[in-house]
């Protein structure tokens, strides 16, 4: 008679542990894109240059996106959603009061980053936006340089 009782509660553990992975998105833990991305000019770094174009991505372990974007005519950033598809990632942005969504951005893995292969003309001209270097965590610096 013991194991009736507790066949009952062994049932309802499966069954929430079985809901809590369904309702985990699929790229939450596994992809490899979670992380921010950003670009500057190399000559950033020099207060008298000419300001040169700007560039960063978040991508959240939620599926939230935001980029922020200067071509050199005033930054502007963007909110929406992500989802990776094969070897591209995918941004869809939120639309903002009555103003439409912004067309997607669309990236592609380059060598320790992104870069991207469909973007706004009108805002980059004829400017392609500068790849992105994917940062390292706070914890990741730490850890190399033997603060941890």
């Amino acid at each position: 008679m013991r194991n009736s009782k507790v066949f009952p509660l062994y049932f309802a553990a499966v069954i929430v542990a079985v809901l809590a992975v369904a309702a985990t998105p699929a790229f939450a833990s596994t992809s490899k894109y979670v992380g921010i991305y950003s670009a500057e000019d190399p000559d950033a770094t020099d207060a008298t240059a000419p300001v040169g174009p700007t560039f960063s991505l978040s991508l959240g372990k939620d599926g939230s996106a935001t980029v922020t974007q200067d071509a050199g005519k005033g930054s502007t950033t963007l909110f929406g959603h992500w989802a990776e598809s094969g070897s591209q990632v995918t941004v869809k942005f939120d639309a903002v009061g009555e103003k439409p969504a912004d067309a997607p951005m669309v990236f592609e893995p380059s060598h320790d980053g992104l870069h991207a292969v469909t973007w706004n003309h009108t805002l980059w001209g004829k400017t392609t936006p500068p790849v992105l270097k994917k940062e390292e965590s706070n914890w990741h610096t730490y850890k190399k340089h033997g603060l941890l």
